[in-house]
């Protein structure tokens, strides 16, 4: 295999229905470069592996699978592909979302080898419903959302991370040094697998002792499916995911010494999703952490805190809930 100048890095776990179209649009790119395709399949139980084989004996100056004899989970998935990546620059493309533009490593890359300052590129995209079959184009755009051309760590923590900023994986390309140099000296964030978060913190890190450019193009493709790692029809793994997103923004506000206001904010996010959660399940141990380290409670934080101690309590209101859901519609945050 000829040395790559890009790595893009692929995680798959039971994504059979995506997984064509996502290694078909990362092998349409037009470069004047070499390029790689690193997949970290994760012992899927539907076809998902079967496919991802057959494109590497297709491709085997182009495909290398990294897997395992049992099931890793998402961040270590995630981890073990990265450390596997041997090019200069880590493009990430989710095995359940595609990039539409065939220029878009091209783009990216032109962009990264005239700036040597510049650590991270992305983006704009377009969001597509699989269940509806709807597409909103430009997504960054649709949401008039401004785009700076650069910003500071900082401002990246006080804008909640990398929803707001439109940086996800499918639309970001970055330096493999930089990422080496956060994930060396800062073990715990990057390498632990505590939190279930593995893209945020890498955007923060770098944005720290680099700069960041935004191209306002669309050029890839993020699913927005009924099941995937962000988000799930069990409330106990949304709420699991939303205590871990507080809880590692908190660590970076403490990392980065963010304004007080802003940690408070994430504070109580994580005291409401911490109670949400033990609510749910009856863990008293949480609710009590929870208890211990915010000291006060809101009327409605009581109520959760109570219901997590007494059964009976939880089951009234458990029934008020479902009751209540009936007259309510889903907010979706991708309309």
């Amino acid at each position: 295999m000829t040395e790559p100048l890009v790595s893009v890095t692929m995680v798959a776990y039971n994504v059979s229905p995506f997984i064509r179209q996502a290694i078909e649009s990362v092998l349409r790119q037009k470069t004047n470069f070499p390029f790689e395709l690193v997949i970290g399949e994760d012992c899927s139980t539907d076809e998902t592996r079967e496919i991802i084989l057959e494109y590497r004996d297709r491709y085997p100056n182009t495909i290398r699978v990294v897997s395992s004899d049992k099931n890793v989970g998402l961040v270590k998935n995630y981890i073990r592909t990265m450390k596997a990546c041997r090019g200069k620059y880590i493009a990430f493309c989710d095995g359940d979302d595609f990039w539409q533009n065939t220029e878009k490593l091209q783009k990216q890359i032109s962009h990264l080898e005239a700036h040597s300052t510049c650590g991270l590129v992305y983006s704009d995209y377009d969001v597509h419903f699989t269940g509806s079959g709807r597409t909103i184009n430009n997504f960054i755009k649709h949401r008039k959302w401004d785009m700076p051309q650069d910003w500071t760590v900082s401002e990246f923590i006080a804008c909640g991370g990398d929803s707001s900023l439109g940086i996800l994986t499918c639309n970001t390309v970055i330096r493999s040094e930089l990422y080496k140099l956060i994930s060396e000296s800062d073990p715990f964030l990057h390498q632990s697998c505590h939190f279930l978060l593995v893209d945020t913190q890498i955007w923060a890190e770098i944005a720290s002792i680099s700069s960041v450019h935004f191209i306002p193009e669309s050029m890839a493709t993020y699913n927005i499916t009924s099941e995937s790692a962000t988000r799930s029809g069990d409330p106990k793994k949304r709420l699991r995911f939303a205590m871990s997103n507080a809880e590692l923004m908190l660590y970076l506000c403490d990392k980065y010494e963010v304004s007080q206001t802003i940690r408070n904010r994430y504070l109580r996010y994580w005291c409401g999703s911490s109670l949400r959660l033990s609510f749910y399940t009856l863990d008293v141990t949480i609710a009590t952490r929870v208890k211990a380290t915010v000291g006060s409670l809101s009327w409605k934080e009581w109520i959760l805190y109570y219901g997590t101690k007494n059964r009976n309590f939880n089951i009234l209101c458990q029934i008020i809930i479902n009751v209540r859901k009936l007259f309510m519609h889903d907010h979706n945050d991708w309309a």
